[in-house]
């Protein structure tokens, strides 16, 4: 027998074991289960039994907006939903103050998994009592199945699977991102983007498990994070980790290729139309597996952020709100499919400049993202003459597509008006100090902010359609002197939808 062959048959062993040690693992919390939930029953279905409330299990209202709001039913509200666990194995200092008379309960399988679980590593959270994973499924099949009995074995594999595939694996735990569209009205309950991307109304109970997410030190408004009825959603995403207790800490950062998949969605979106709009939630949702549960709401990981427009936090909840069409959607699709499908990092680092121009506070740092974006696609490396360069390029795109206001004239206009806006902000003078305290806001660069966005807005649309002119030598070459036949050259109405 060789080297290899002893090592693979080891491997082959190793596999063995674990297999033969998870199912030992399952067997073992399958009886817990059923003795927790046993001596639930029994406590629970006693003639005048009281059984506590969920205090911190969130509420779900409507603005006059429309727009969800957030709340808990808090402490002293009774009419939440039961805490049936609770009422025979307290779980935290809160469980065991809250005055309940509780029965007199030993329970051995408990036990016997614990120590089992401090025996053998199988991958298992050993930083998380196992019992805690028990009570939350006991909780969960309750509150999703109610207090008959006996136990269905098809809903109770439902409830026990996913937790022991989420608490015991390490690798491919496949996962949806989800980013809730703050403040915009979507006309459509579901619209598919592409094979793995979709826009969708969030269902009522992963909105109430976003809910119970904190915004603190995060910057975002909490009216803003409930104040959305859809959401983005990405697929085909998922985690490995060394260890499966770093799946919670993983899952509740934010990672910056999440960001970058979730901004080319909003990019797009104010592309075509132009609406304020932003996200105030990064959501990770797990697809068949869970490390833990809350009563009957969907397993969610994520972090509260803040990309969405200052005026969001200023009572933005309370007014009406933008509305975004399935004709609109429809032009989003195209727009989203051709971003990322382009390997340009001339027009993906457009698109971040595009977010930061409606998204900013400061107007003039908004025309500066507009200019910087304008230039990373029309510019090149020559810096001689350069918005004269830039005013002709786009002049000679807006040829290629009618656009009520944006013809060729009009487009080089309002890059000439750009530029001499950006100049007085790079080379003008600072505004003079005030001492008023009730003294208004500066408006100055309002209307310069707005021709900003709307030139890179549609430049970035045509060269999305037109992306042989990515290489601004070819606006000039065929554009501009015409070098090649203009005969045949595609012109598409945004207003038909037709090329």
């Amino acid at each position: 027998m060789t080297t290899s062959d002893v090592g693979a048959e080891g491997h082959k062993v190793d596999q063995e074991k674990w297999r033969a040690e998870l199912y030992q693992y399952r067997e073992l919390f399958e009886i817990a289960f059923f003795e927790l939930h046993a001596a639930v029953l029994s406590h629970v279905n006693k003639p005048g039994q009281y059984v506590g409330a969920h205090g911190d299990y969130p509420k779900l209202s409507k603005l006059s907006s429309g727009f969800p709001a957030f709340g808990e039913f808090g402490f002293f509200d009774d009419n939440s939903p039961r805490h049936y666990v609770n009422a025979v194995k307290p779980r935290g200092l809160m469980g065991l103050l809250d005055g309940i008379k509780r029965p007199t309960a030993n329970f051995p399988a408990a036990d016997e998994l614990e120590a089992f679980l401090r025996t053998h590593d199988i991958g298992a959270r050993n930083d998380w009592p196992s019992d805690y994973l028990v009570c939350d499924a006991v909780e969960r099949y309750l509150h999703l199945y109610g207090l008959a009995a006996p136990i269905d074995r098809k809903k109770l594999n439902a409830v026990i699977l996913p937790l022991l595939w989420g608490v015991t694996a390490r690798e491919g735990l496949p996962l949806r991102l989800v980013a809730p569209i703050a403040l915009t009205n979507i006309e459509v309950d579901h619209f598919q983007l592409n094979d793995s991307a979709y826009i969708t109304r969030i269902p009522r109970r992963l909105q109430l498990a976003r809910a119970r997410m904190r915004t603190t030190g995060t910057g975002a408004e909490g009216m803003v994070v409930g104040a959305a009825t859809h959401a983005f959603v990405s697929t085909g995403w998922s985690i490995d980790v060394e260890k499966v207790s770093e799946v919670y800490t993983s899952l509740n950062q934010v990672a910056e290729n999440a960001i970058d998949a979730i901004d080319s969605f909003f990019g797009a979106l104010r592309i075509v139309t132009g609406v304020e709009t932003g996200y105030a939630q990064l959501l990770w949702v797990p697809r068949g597996w869970a490390q833990s549960y809350f009563c009957d709401l969907t397993p969610v990981f994520g972090k509260a952020l803040r990309r969405y427009p200052n005026e969001f936090d200023n009572y933005g909840w309370s007014y009406q709100a933008p509305s975004v069409s399935g004709r609109d959607l429809i032009e989003v699709r195209r727009i989203y499919r051709a971003t990322v499908e382009n390997e340009s990092e001339a027009v993906w680092l457009a698109l971040k400049r595009l977010n930061g121009c409606l998204t900013r506070s400061d107007a003039a740092d908004a025309i500066l993202d507009g200019t910087i974006g304008l230039e990373l696609l029309l510019g090149d490396d020559q810096s001689q003459s350069l918005a004269y360069k830039l005013r002709m390029r786009a002049g000679a795109l807006a040829s290629l597509q009618h656009n009520g206001g944006h013809t060729p004239s009009q487009v080089a206009s309002k890059v000439k008006k750009l530029y001499e806006a950006r100049s007085a902000i790079v080379h003008g003078r600072r505004k003079k100090g005030s001492k008023q305290a009730s003294e208004p806001s500066d408006y100055r660069h309002a209307e310069d902010r707005k021709t900003a966005s709307e030139l890179l807005r549609f430049i970035l649309d045509v060269l999305l359609t037109h992306p042989q002119y990515l290489q601004p030598s070819k606006i000039d070459d065929e554009l501009l002197l015409g070098r090649a036949s203009s005969h045949g050259r595609p012109r598409r109405d945004r207003q038909s939808g037709e090329a």
